[in-house]
């Protein structure tokens, strides 16, 4: 019986001891999220139809045309298309607005590649505010894929849409 409660007492132990350390972690804001004041915090914190305009916005930039574009929940799904021959091509874009804990999983990645497929699009293209769970990379790394997190996404939008970045002083 003292053992059992002595298992129980450091298994609380070690839950608050977590709990802890996830709410005093730097660099992170709410739920995982990257903070409002970091330079890509203000795209983590789109909803999915605001990251969807932007993804058609950038991608638009990019040559391609978005043929069709499906918003449910926290997930925006693209299918854009760029007609220059040889090096054009079909691309499937899934983004993930609010990621939990903001990282996107391996889930969100597969369902990703799956539907490119289901949609015989070249390529599949995952975009977040937030970050990638090493599972979700590896699984990108063997598969026709790129992932976009804040970061790469924020990059792409000083180089390809520099009015929205100014406008946003980024």
């Amino acid at each position: 019986m003292a053992i059992v409660l002595i298992g129980l007492g450091a298994l609380g132990l070690g839950f608050l001891l977590i709990l802890l350390i996830s709410l005093t972690a730097p660099g992170r804001g709410a739920g995982g999220a990257p903070p409002e004041d970091s330079p890509h915090g203000w795209i983590a914190s789109m909803g999915a139809q605001e990251l969807g305009k932007l993804l058609d916005m950038l991608f638009t930039e990019l040559k391609f045309e978005v043929e069709d574009s499906r918003c449910s929940g926290d997930v925006v799904d693209l299918l854009a298309v760029n007609r220059t021959p040889i090096t054009g091509g079909r691309v499937y874009i899934r983004g993930v607005a609010h990621p939990p804990l903001g990282m996107v999983g391996e889930e969100e990645v597969r369902a990703a590649l799956d539907t490119a497929r289901a949609e015989l699009a070249g390529k599949a293209l995952v975009a977040t505010g937030g970050a990638f769970s090493p599972e979700a990379r590896a699984l990108a790394t063997e598969a026709p894929m790129e992932l976009l997190d804040g970061p790469a996404l924020l990059e792409l939008i000083r180089k390809h849409l520099p009015p929205l970045a100014v406008a946003r002083r980024v």
